[in-house]
């Protein structure tokens, strides 16, 4: 559990916080001073036993907890260190759970309680599990250019103080937007280090094909919509490879004295106005043999500061000018402190890529939505918060069913620039007093209108403003204090799980007691059995789908997907059809999950059945983590259900990438077009399978919560 050289540092560091020389340490145990000396410099083996000795006789309340610990035989659970923040209950979890194992050879058990008890046991293991890690993700989400950056770097304090301009502060590189490549992940790690999963060989020859079909259009050599419809190529992207191929627009003076810019991509494209021939071009200058690196830590003999040397490298590699790097489309950033001060948890900031298209569906925040560890930071200037993007993020997480989880592990971020004043009392049209009564009238604003209408008037609001110290301390203290109170609540249920459990095991030869749970479960297994289908047939898959693509801004979003058959992150077809399955589950089961945890506060109301209700509550908390499995199968359904006969269409995947450059209308027809595939009678077969699947899911799913009530006696159990 602890190796040799772990029990030396840990109690060195306990004899010197109890302020004990080593000869004083010694006169305690039957040591002389050179052996305690020799056992801390490891010239002696110190094995578990003798640890525990040496904890004792130092005497101080955290030593002997260790030497306590030291003893401690972890059966179950994999072992956590001293230290871990949740040490105490993990191990009352794991003396829970060896008590239940044992509890399997009883034979006096196969009563009406087997299958709760197993299902308290499970969800304690769940549990248990949760709060053994300490990583959690913090996942910025918000519009390109509303400042994720530049709030993360003030939280993970990456600034630079002495600098005077804000932007010139931060550590990876800020600005009015766009200017960071990918997803950025900021964690601790000892040492300043970058590291990157880069872009695999297909979607570099796609960021490519992008970037030259941009380039010919610029050259007047390629019709293109982006003059209309917006911008072509992600900014990012565009100008790293530019770098990355030696391809960078330059400013020259004329011979007229004035300035103008020498666009060399452009130059190549008239040598290779050949689109196939331009790719091969731009792909070999990219020099991709030599851009085999994918991580690089700060050199120990550096005269750079770390701090300098960080946002260096971050910027090469963000902006393609590292020869050793190949295009990211990740990068993690480590730094030598802990991340938001904390040493209880190790929390990971994440900055996400910018909602700039609201309609589209985005796979990598619904990850973080369906994430239990994640914290959800939204943000968004300071007035006009929530802003669309923001909205659009609320929106799709009420949709999927996460409604309850935005609340509960959500934030909206609400980051100012000193605009509080300017703020006018809603009732009398005075301007407000001070920034806190400014940031109090603009906050009740957003809670009862937008967020009111939105269904999420309880998530809660926080403001930030970089340039105060006092407000980034107060926002990492916030996003701590979350965190913890995730981990609190796990910790809870693990204790109220425990409690449980002991009380089923002492009651097991109650008559009365067991009456009591009959009753209790019959009601609900009574409501399971009549429940076996889910109603009202609704929406199709592809609905979901098209809604997003009549959503879009820009038709080039559109078109970037249909070039990788429908598989880019900006703009997920697979995703889109998944999110539509996701999306018609949550519709047509609300009904009846309001009538199942009805049935369960019935119970839970009535004082005659108070002996089943600390039961009933865990199984309470069972039928959300169902319902949301059920809502993230049925997911995985619509993204897989018409995935072999789409992705093999070629004729609808040419029609549509051949559209493109043929005049206005992109996005009209191939909504009307991906609209006619589906509703193809041929298509009719898997509509159907989706519904067969959608209800033997569900079937599943109260299959699922009818086994954690069934007893394993026939004569008491029901017929389901």
């Amino acid at each position: 559990m602890v190796n040799s050289e772990n029990l030396r540092q840990v109690l060195q560091v306990l004899r010197e916080k109890s302020n004990l020389s080593q000869t004083e340490l010694a006169k305690r145990l039957p040591y002389t001073a050179s052996r305690v000396s020799r056992l801390e410099s490891g010239d002696l083996t110190l094995d578990v036993e003798e640890a525990v000795q040496v904890a004792e006789a130092i005497g101080s309340d955290e030593s002997r907890a260790f030497a306590e610990y030291l003893q401690q035989d972890w059966q179950v659970l994999d072992p956590v260190a001293f230290h871990h923040v949740s040490r105490g209950v993990l191990w009352e979890a794991e003396l829970a759970l060896q008590r239940l194992r044992d509890l399997r050879e009883d034979p006096d058990i196969r009563n009406v309680f087997l299958k709760q008890i197993e299902s308290c046991e499970e969800a304690l293991y769940q549990k248990a599990s949760f709060i053994s890690s300490t990583e959690h993700p913090i996942a910025f989400i918000g519009s390109p250019g509303v400042g994720k950056t530049t709030a993360i770097c003030s939280l993970a304090d990456l600034r630079d103080p002495s600098e005077e301009d804000l932007n010139r502060q931060m550590a990876l590189q800020t600005g009015s937007g766009r200017t960071t490549i990918c997803e950025v992940h900021v964690k601790y790690g000892g040492e300043y280090a970058v590291s990157i999963e880069p872009c695999s060989d297909e979607e570099l020859r796609y960021h490519v094909a992008d970037f030259c079909d941009h380039v010919l259009a610029q050259a007047g050599i390629l019709k293109d919509d982006t003059t209309t419809d917006g911008p072509g190529i992600s900014i990012e992207i565009a100008r790293a490879l530019r770098r990355m191929s030696q391809l960078v627009q330059k400013k020259v003076k004329g011979e007229n004295g004035k300035t103008h810019r020498e666009d060399p991509a452009i130059a190549l494209a008239h040598e290779y106005p050949d689109r196939d021939e331009l790719q091969i071009q731009v792909l070999q200058r990219l020099n991709l043999p030599r851009r085999k690196r994918t991580s690089v830590s700060y050199p120990r003999d550096s005269a750079k500061p770390g701090f300098h040397w960080l946002s260096k490298t971050f910027a090469d590699i963000n902006y393609g000018a590292h020869p050793e790097f190949s295009l990211p489309r990740r990068i993690e950033v480590s730094v030598p402190n802990p991340v938001l001060n904390s040493t209880a948890v190790e929390p990971r900031l994440i900055d996400t890529r910018g909602v700039d298209e609201p309609s589209a569906p985005r796979r990598d925040l619904q990850s973080y939505l369906d994430d239990d560890r994640s914290l959800i930071v939204l943000c968004s200037g300071f007035k006009d918060a929530p802003d669309a993007a923001v909205q659009s993020v609320i929106e799709r997480a009420s949709a999927g069913g996460n409604r309850r989880a935005l609340i509960k592990r959500g934030v909206m971020l609400i980051l100012t620039q000193g605009e509080e004043n300017a703020v006018r009392d809603s009732s009398t049209g005075e301007l407000v007093d001070d920034e806190e009564e400014g940031r109090d009238v603009r906050r009740e604003q957003a809670r009862s209108t937008t967020l009111g209408h939105l269904g999420v008037s309880e998530l809660p609001i926080e403001f930030m403003n970089v340039a105060k110290a006092d407000d980034c301390k107060t926002m990492q203290q916030n996003l701590i204090d979350r965190v913890m109170q995730l981990r609190g609540d796990a910790e809870e249920k693990i204790r109220s799980l425990i409690e449980t459990t002991d009380r089923l095991i002492a009651n097991k030869e109650n008559e009365q007691v067991r009456a009591v749970f009959e009753q209790a479960t019959r009601m609900i297994t009574t409501w399971l059995d009549s429940n076996f289908e889910i109603r009202h047939k609704g929406s199709l898959p592809e609905e979901a789908l098209l809604e997003e693509m009549d959503g879009l801004r820009y038709a080039s979003t559109l078109r970037a997907s249909v070039a990788r058959q429908g598989s880019w992150p900006n703009f997920d077809f697979w995703h889109g059809l998944g999110f539509g399955a996701r999306r018609e589950a949550v519709v047509r089961t609300s009904e009846q999950l309001i009538e199942l945890k009805g049935v369960v506060q019935t119970i839970l109301n009535d004082e005659e059945l108070a002996e089943s209700h600390d039961f009933v509550r865990h199984f309470l908390a069972q039928v959300e983590e169902v319902a949301n499995d059920y809502f993230q199968k049925s997911q995985t359904l619509g993204e897989t259900a018409f995935a072999s006969q789409l992705k093999g269409t070629h004729d609808y995947w040419s029609k549509c990438q051949d559209r493109w450059g043929q005049g206005s209308g992109y996005k009209i027809d191939i909504h009307n077009w991906t609209g006619e595939w589906f509703s193809n009678e041929a298509r009719d077969e898997r509509h159907e399978f989706i519904e067969t699947e959608l209800q033997r899911l569900w079937r599943e799913s109260l299959t699922r919560l009818a086994g954690k009530l069934r007893s394993a006696d026939p004569e008491t159990s029901s017929v389901g």
